[in-house]
């Protein structure tokens, strides 16, 4: 019974204060944890979409939409604008104030799918309004006759679902720190989009846009990144695409998210002691480049009595670090094994930074 709750106790999460001065957490796992999912080192998205933000002056001199198939849905909604410290919300849309013309200012079929109330009800709370083409294939200006403020911002939302043109974007995820190139394929089926027809923009975890360009497939920063990890969000590239595709104009917008990273931590040869009663402990010295607190999860194995590794227990721990230290691993097993003793599936983290760092052993 004694040894029963043994067991059970270190497999709670604990602070363990005889041993750590600076109070690491250790949390042994009831059941032995699997390797870690390889981390996503390149993302891949399609789009059939684009969004644009006009003004309330331009929606109401008529903004040029780009469809090209009859199925599609047009979103037009009220975006709040931030000026000297105060929230500036546009006035709320009214569909039957727009209206639909093409390049002769001659008036088009338009279908309202949508008015505000009915888009409230769809969860839509925002004031927008949803409508669809008549006819399309056409160079077609959408307006409105509302009184709108001029600076007001407005955005125009164009889904044309099941498009045979969708862009498709390939970007790097994970990006190392002061890497100022990231690979950005877009393409559009059998076709490579061209640099002046992408318009692209960067915006850093905290909202603040930033210098990039657009270069022969790469995203190209003006300045190196300066926020590590993803502990606020991520990095993220916003494409802005205008193609022609048998002679149409095809618009299409796609966001990529990425993380700037570095190895913030590093480990050296790990010590596994057995204690005796089938409780082990490891000792990792560990280096780090930034101060933080960091995490190390890592799997204890023996030999089996047919020379075959055997895995016993998985044990996480947390604890502050500043330049120089090491986790102190305690392990508590049920199964009786051989030396030597060795720790796999290791993985460290930067818990302050949100980074991940699979590490071999």
């Amino acid at each position: 019974m004694i040894n029963n709750l043994s067991k059970i106790c270190a497999a709670i999460l604990l602070v363990s204060s005889a041993a750590n001065a600076n109070e690491q957490t250790v949390y042994q796992f009831p059941e032995v944890q699997s390797a870690s999912v390889a981390q996503l080192h390149m993302l891949e998205k399609d789009s059939v979409e684009y969004w644009q933000r006009v003004s309330g002056k331009e929606l109401k001199r008529g903004v040029p939409v780009f469809v090209n198939q009859a199925e599609h849905f047009i979103r037009i909604a009220p975006k709040a604008r931030f000026e000297s410290g105060e929230v500036f919300k546009p006035r709320d849309l009214q569909l039957d104030k727009f209206s639909v013309s093409d390049a002769n200012a001659q008036q088009l079929p338009m279908h309202a799918i949508a008015a505000r109330e009915q888009m409230q009800n769809a969860g839509f709370t925002d004031g927008s309004v949803g409508l669809k083409l008549g006819q399309v294939n056409a160079k077609a200006m959408l307006k409105t006759s509302q009184a709108l403020n001029d600076n007001d911002t407005y955005l125009v939302h164009v889904i044309e679902k099941g498009s045979r043109n969708a862009l498709h974007a390939k970007t790097q995820f994970k990006v190392n720190d002061q890497q100022q190139r990231v690979g950005m394929q877009l393409s559009m089926g059998q076709k490579r989009v061209k640099d002046n027809e992408v318009q692209l923009s960067l915006y850093s975890p905290e909202g603040e846009q930033l210098d990039v360009r657009y270069e022969n497939g790469e995203a190209v920063f003006t300045y190196p990144l300066e926020t590590l990890g993803a502990a606020n969000g991520y990095y993220e590239l916003e494409a802005n695409v205008e193609t022609k595709v048998n002679g149409q104009t095809v618009k299409r917008s796609i966001k990529m998210p990425f993380v700037n990273s570095s190895q913030t931590i590093t480990m050296d040869n790990a010590k596994v002691t057995a204690l005796g009663n089938n409780q082990y402990q490891a000792w990792v010295p560990v280096q780090v480049t930034d101060s933080g607190r960091y995490a190390i999860r890592a799997t204890l194995t023996g030999k089996g009595d047919k020379g075959e590794r055997v895995k016993l227990a998985t044990v996480e721990v947390a604890k502050q670090i500043d330049n120089y230290d090491q986790f102190m691993m305690p392990f508590s097993v049920s199964k009786a094994v051989k030396a030597p003793f060795e720790l796999v599936d290791i993985e460290l983290t930067d818990q302050t930074r949100m980074l991940k760092f699979a590490q071999g052993q």
